[in-house]
């Protein structure tokens, strides 16, 4: 009676809850995706309130701000963000 018990309580061999390494991925890459519309929203909020700010100022505030997304540009990619905002042109992150 033991046996059948045991039999009826365990699951059976292979159906473990584990995810497997492709839904790893895909969960990664859904992660990685709402991070980056994220970031882009960011900046598009920022371009519109910082626009006609001095350049060093909206290049501060754009790394204070992207840095925590974990967004991290080069040091001249921030640079020409932060003068296209200054001079409201379009940015986008690409």
């Amino acid at each position: 009676m033991s046996t059948a018990r045991s039999a009826i309580t365990e699951p059976p061999e292979g159906t473990s809850r584990q995810r497997t390494p492709s839904a790893h991925r895909d969960i990664a890459s859904q992660i990685k995706q709402q991070r980056r519309r994220y970031a882009r929203a960011v900046l598009r909020a920022l371009a519109r309130t910082q626009q006609g700010q001095p350049t060093a100022h909206v290049h501060r505030v754009l790394r204070e701000a992207l840095t925590p997304l974990g967004v991290r540009l080069p040091a001249a990619t921030l640079r020409q963000l932060a003068a296209d905002i200054t001079a409201g042109r379009p940015v986008d992150l690409a």
